[in-house]
């Protein structure tokens, strides 16, 4: 990534304070509203260390789902870079307005569709809960209460019995795909902050389609679902890399350290599954030249 330059953006109807990069000759933008917008872009690369080289294995024209977008920095990254048409769904009032705003600041309204739609496994008319009222956060339940504490957002806090509700409405991608509102997709990012369970229910006859070359999943270990989850996806003929899951954004993570977590409900990682095992070695070859960005002080 090359620097990142800040400007307003202007239209004949609309003017929004934007950060643009430059990636291999390829522009992106992501509009700047508030600090936190900031950090995500700041963070891309780091964050999530395996993501970014997922989304860069995208083949050009192939159809990317993105469940849970938030504010679409995944989102515009698959279809500004990788080319790809992408299908994004994001409930959350403020975050969906501003995907929106990235995905017309990068003219890719041709390119990307977003739902203000919750992805689960039933169609349903109930409520969102919020992690927080603001631009970029995250961890919004649909229809139920799935924290057993408070949110601590850095100085700010949000109350675990006084989360503000949204309306929402929820469908299933196998219906969106049966009604052929989205195609099949070649990828799918799951990222809905401990109701992957759910998504997964909802899309299990499309999972099943060999068309789906990966699924990216953000699993949370304290989840009840978790373990069940994973073995869903392992006894369905998917694959997952340890090397994958062990690219750390702080360090490389040893496998007792990967089943400890896991066995004792803590913390949570990206499980990237496919079926084809040249993913096996991308995930290989990307750890084996890999410094993590995000060291911890000895």
């Amino acid at each position: 990534m090359g620097p990142i330059r800040s400007f307003t953006f202007e239209s004949d109807f609309f003017s929004v304070p934007c950060y643009e990069i430059v990636v291999e000759g390829r522009t992106i933008r992501y509009v700047g509203s508030t600090p936190l917008a900031h950090g995500r872009l700041t963070s891309l690369f780091d964050k999530e260390p395996t993501t970014i080289p997922w989304l860069e294995s995208f083949q050009r024209g192939e159809t990317v789902v993105d469940i849970g977008a938030n504010i679409g920095m995944y989102t515009i990254y698959a279809a500004a870079f990788a080319g790809c048409r992408v299908f994004a769904f994001e409930p959350e009032s403020l975050n969906y307005a501003e995907l929106n705003k990235n995905i017309f600041v990068n003219q890719l309204n041709d390119r990307v569709s977003a739902f203000c739609l919750a992805l689960t496994d039933q169609a349903k008319v109930d409520y969102l809960n919020l992690g927080a009222f603001g631009v970029s956060y995250s961890h919004h339940d649909f229809s139920e209460n799935t924290w057993s504490e408070d949110m601590n957002w850095g100085q700010k806090l949000t109350k675990k019995d006084a989360r503000l509700r949204q309306g929402c409405v929820s469908s299933t991608l196998d219906t969106l795909v049966e009604s052929g509102v989205v195609p099949v997709p070649n990828h799918i990012k799951i990222d809905v902050d401990g109701l992957e369970h759910q998504v997964i229910a909802g899309c299990r006859r499309t999972l099943s389609d060999p068309n789906v070359k990966t699924v990216l999943v953000e699993i949370d270990f304290r989840s009840p679902h978790a373990d069940s989850t994973i073995d869903f996806m392992t006894s369905t003929g998917w694959k997952y890399s340890m090397d994958q899951l062990r690219t750390n954004r702080s360090f490389i993570l040893p496998f007792e350290l990967i089943d400890q977590l896991r066995r004792g409900k803590r913390d949570g990682l990206n499980y990237i599954f496919f079926r084809d095992e040249k993913y096996d070695h991308l995930f290989r070859d990307f750890l084996a030249r890999y410094d993590p960005p995000w060291p911890l002080k000895k």
